[in-house]
């Protein structure tokens, strides 16, 4: 058969199976590059989202950790004239004369001991429990001077205080916490610590402050924080960093700070010759004398939501031991050292 000229002619075979080969050799390359692009992505969202949760807890922790044992213009916690009217003065929520407390899990039990509210908390025993007393928000200065070591105290009328705020009140000669009792001290002006007075709570044993406070005086609003691990409410299945603060101030009692913590492990500077310098570092279930605490070392482990971003399992050293978590899972150890500024001179 004779073919006529300019007649059309379709692909072989031959070249449509080598078309083909070369279409699916470069949808295979194309794959392999979205496939590591997308790992790679996901990768580096991953540890971003880490390091800005583990920054946020870790400036967080610190900034009260500097905060702990505040007394004004006072010097060293050790070396001034401190008064607690406070009834129960050395309960977990009350004990302003110590800056910081710590609790860890032993496998017997947690140690130091936990009593209420801390041991009503859904705690989990991969983190320790850090406790810090510091003041909340900024002061009010004394418009006028105290008439007696018992008497009411005056500021201005336009604080925000209410009845049954915890106080602190301090010059730089001493400080002394309680609480405020009558309706409206805000609005008033007037701070009275009356032993007995109904609806607030723990009350004060006694009105005596211990001095007498002038104008160069100023009173602020003490809360307790603790810090802790906990089951996660944002993500089930996860746990959380956790803070619960007392008094509230209308705020809220319970916070979760950070999703994705897995554990928490918390040493303190010791101070064990008076030289308000750190010694050695312990645990909590190790301190012997948590007035001589000096400084302390926070260090989180913290895993991402997303599952399987690793190829492999990756080892991570935390609190002087190597973890090798199996689930593939990205994860990232952080740490602070702070000094607690107002334990030393």
């Amino acid at each position: 058969m004779t073919r006529h000229r300019g007649a059309k002619r379709g692909f072989t075979l031959i070249e449509l199976m080598i078309g083909m080969a070369l279409g699916l050799f470069l949808i295979a390359v194309m794959g392999t590059i979205y496939v590591g692009s997308k790992g790679t992505f996901q990768s580096q969202e991953a540890t971003s989202r880490l390091q800005e949760n583990g920054r946020y807890a870790m400036d967080t922790i610190a900034a009260d950790l500097r905060m702990s044992g505040f007394r004004g213009c006072l010097g060293a916690v050790r070396a001034t004239t401190f008064t607690n009217t406070l009834n129960t003065p050395t309960a977990v929520l009350y004990n302003y004369a110590q800056p910081t407390w710590g609790s860890r899990y032993t496998g017997a039990g947690w140690s130091p001991a936990l009593t209420a509210p801390l041991s009503g908390l859904s705690l989990t025993t991969d983190g320790d429990i850090l406790v810090i007393r510091r003041p909340k928000g900024s002061g009010w200065s004394l418009i006028a001077e105290m008439a007696d070591a018992n008497g009411a105290m005056t500021v201005s009328s336009t604080s925000t205080l209410s009845q049954g705020d915890l106080l602190m009140v301090a010059d730089c000669g001493g400080a002394a916490v309680l609480q405020a009792t009558n309706a409206t001290p805000g609005t008033a002006g007037l701070i009275q610590h009356v032993v007995g007075a109904p609806g607030v709570s723990p009350g004060v044993s006694t009105t005596n402050l211990g001095r007498v406070f002038l104008h160069d005086a100023s009173v602020w609003r003490m809360q307790t924080v603790a810090y802790y691990l906990a089951p996660s409410l944002r993500r089930p299945g996860q746990v959380s960093l956790w803070s619960s603060v007392e008094p509230t101030y209308g705020g809220s009692a319970q916070t979760e700070l950070v999703t994705g913590v897995e554990r928490m492990a918390v040493s303190y500077g010791v101070d064990t010759n008076a030289d308000f310098a750190a010694d050695r570092f312990r645990s909590a279930d190790q301190v012997a004398d948590w007035a001589e605490v000096v400084s302390a070392r926070v260090e989180l482990l913290l895993v991402g939501s997303e599952g399987a971003v690793t190829s492999t399992a990756q080892p991570v050293v935390f609190n002087g031991q190597t973890l090798t978590p199996t689930d593939k899972r990205m994860r990232t150890v952080m740490s602070l050292a702070a000094s607690l500024r107002n334990a030393v001179p």
